[in-house]
């Protein structure tokens, strides 16, 4: 089990060389007070995954080792992105497709998408290795099926279900899980970009957002309201109306979230991802701050 606390004394004790990470990871272990035997350790680089940029060389400068963002469809099919020998990519990118593996971003019609523009990350799949790029959902054909789509112009495309961009020199950068995605007045938001803000507060230790549909809380809407849950920096207190004011000029009106719950732990699974499921299925209660019933007032 990770802790953020013990690690780097785990480190030492077994001298380990190198180890991989997950999305907020780094921030937990920046969060650790800093200790003046930091950069003693035997680790020359670690492995990332959806790291946040903004931590990037700080994290480096302070353990002094080189983090190595890489990425891995989590629902299969065999493909990856990575630096690719590039001793510089930049900062927060997951990389770019190994030679002879086309990448693209698309919109939800299969349309390739212009640079720097948020859309699905898919991979192209060849006839002859179709089978192998296949997908099989226990006792769920239908998702096993939409995983490899056709496109208009005949080429299969593997939807990886993760939200990304690309810029014009062919980098990727991770954005969300598709499926974490919140639809809220028109507007299209990925949970990741709320979290990553609500977790540089220096009270914070870690936070997840999702959506919260109007029939949870008595209200007719169909799209989504923003709900964060929040968990405090041991021996921190914060009210609702600190962590909104701080988020007024680094979000857009629209991000900034309706409810808002302190909690002692997120629901994890065993590889330290956030199971919001969870959280959606828990909801609104009494205990729950509502930014519209307390009559805050969100800049535009």
């Amino acid at each position: 089990r990770f802790s953020a606390s013990r690690l780097w004394d785990i480190v030492r004790k077994y001298e380990v060389t190198t180890f991989n990470v997950l999305g907020s990871m780094p921030q937990y272990l920046m969060k650790q007070p800093p200790r003046p035997n930091d950069k003693d350790h035997k680790i020359q680089f670690i492995g990332t995954a959806a790291a946040p940029k903004e931590l990037v060389r700080d994290f480096e400068e302070r353990f002094g080792l080189k983090l190595w963002e890489g990425y891995g469809a989590v629902d299969g099919g065999g493909f990856s992105l990575g630096a690719q020998g590039d001793p510089n990519p930049p900062v927060g990118s997951m990389g770019k497709p190994p030679k002879g593996i086309i990448g693209e971003v698309m919109d939800d019609d299969l349309n390739i998408l212009d640079p720097n523009t948020v859309g699905e990350l898919v991979f192209l799949v060849k006839e002859e290795e179709k089978k192998q790029r296949k997908v099989s959902y226990y006792k769920n054909p239908e998702a096993s099926a939409a995983r490899i789509q056709t496109a208009s112009d005949g080429r299969m495309w593997f939807l990886t279900g993760d939200l990304a961009s690309r810029d014009e020199n062919g980098w990727y950068f991770f954005v969300d899980r598709k499926k974490d995605s919140i639809r809220r007045r028109g507007e299209n938001i990925a949970a990741w970009s709320i979290e990553r803000v609500i977790n540089l507060h220096d009270k914070v230790l870690e936070s997840a957002a999702y959506g919260i549909k109007g029939h949870q809380v008595g209200e007719d809407y169909a799209e989504d309201e923003v709900m964060v849950a929040v968990v405090l920096q041991p021996n921190q207190s914060m009210e609702a109306e600190e962590l909104l004011d701080y988020l007024q000029d680094k979000l857009a009106y629209f991000q900034i979230p309706r409810f808002i719950d302190f909690v002692d732990e997120l629901p994890k699974s065993k590889v330290h991802r956030i199971m919001k499921r969870f959280l959606k299925e828990h909801g609104v209660t009494e205990t729950t701050y509502d930014r519209e019933k307390a009559g805050y007032e969100v800049k535009r």
